[in-house]
């Protein structure tokens, strides 16, 4: 491969974003986005309490799970879930890329960074089987759709066999709605994603494309061996680009076609040398999120608000109080005791 620019061995860590730099836009910024870590024990407080730093208090229990656990203590998107006490799987926690952000507000209120959760997993014997890394480009060093055409004209140098993509279009003025490039296996133990994450954004939450602009998501994805050498790597040197760049650059590198040479020796086109250079200067940033059960709310905002109204306007025109009278008669459970907890509750009482 052609050489690039070397990672700088001066910017490493990990960079916290305040509300008030959230307005401005930095053009290439990596986020943890998924993880999975497993512990060969039963003893579920001990990892809550010395691993995530929580206060088991709360979280919500309930008697099921995923992958083959048996129960789950959840707080919103973080969870932790547990075996049976013959089955040697033992706990798994997982945070999905909104169980991230939530949990990020727990490790600046303790002032610590993703280095410190992943030492303590290793103390507390922990094997990392997935991670995420999601870097979102506002710069957009390239078209997705762009990137693709030159990926099937084979102008595309990569360790993966095989690539698939997807993308939608409007049947009735012909344009695109997004273009997704998928490089390697899912099944693999490393996977990259590259998607127009604007599009994405704006059918899911129904706002205007141009409002969002430009902007570009690429996801690396680890699992088991892939992670394990990854996070010890990152643990010795604190540098984000031993993950983000050489896993990039090690994987796929874009090419202009030349048919004076062999393929192999293509030269690697200026705008992926430009993307990975910036690549090497990435900090891990993180996006605290205090927001909890937002779902929830969102929920009883979306469906229930309507029919509320129409009971509280009956009882006005009628004067009654059967509204107010549902509400004090009500019984939460559980669940709604520990969501209600966690809405009072500042970041600092549930940490340990």
């Amino acid at each position: 491969m052609t050489e690039l620019q070397q990672p700088p061995h001066a910017n490493r860590g990990v960079v916290i974003v305040k509300e008030k730099e959230e307005n401005v836009e930095k053009p290439l910024v990596s986020m943890v986005d998924y993880i999975r870590v497993t512990f060969k024990t039963h003893d579920v407080d001990r990892i809550i309490e010395n691993v995530l730093h929580l206060s088991k208090d709360f979280m919500h229990e309930k008697s099921s799970g995923f992958y083959g656990y048996v129960g789950t203590f959840e707080l919103d998107f973080i969870k932790v879930f547990y075996s049976a006490p013959d089955d040697n799987r033992g706990i798994l926690i997982e945070l999905s890329g909104q169980g991230c952000r939530q949990f990020e507000s727990f490790l600046e209120c303790r002032k610590k960074t993703w280095f410190d959760f992943f030492q303590d997993c290793i103390q507390n014997d922990g094997s990392f089987t997935r991670f995420d890394l999601a870097i979102d480009d506002k710069k957009t060093y390239f078209s997705i759709p762009a990137l693709l055409k030159k990926a099937q004209k084979g102008e595309c140098i990569s360790r993966f066999r095989k690539s698939d993509f997807n993308g939608s279009f409007n049947i009735a003025d012909g344009l695109t709605g997004g273009t997704t490039i998928y490089f390697g296996s899912k099944k693999s133990e490393a996977y990259l994603c590259f998607y127009e994450k604007n599009y994405e954004q704006a059918e899911k939450y129904n706002i205007p494309l141009e409002d969002l602009g430009d902007w570009n998501r690429y996801e690396l994805r680890l699992k088991n061996e892939r992670v394990q050498a990854a996070i010890s790597a990152l643990l010795k040197t604190k540098d984000l680009t031993l993950i983000a760049m050489q896993i990039i650059n090690n994987y796929v590198r874009f090419v202009d076609a030349d048919e004076n040479i062999t393929r192999e020796h293509w030269k690697t086109s200026l705008f992926w040398s430009e993307f990975i250079g910036d690549v090497g200067k990435l900090h891990l940033y993180m996006k605290p999120k205090t927001d909890f059960y937002e779902k929830s709310r969102n929920w009883l905002k979306n469906s229930c608000s309507p029919t509320m109204k129409m009971v509280l306007e009956a009882d006005r025109y009628l004067g009654k109080n059967d509204l107010s009278d549902m509400i004090v008669e009500a019984e939460l459970s559980d669940k709604q005791q520990k969501m209600l907890d966690v809405f009072m509750a500042e970041t600092a009482d549930m940490v340990v």
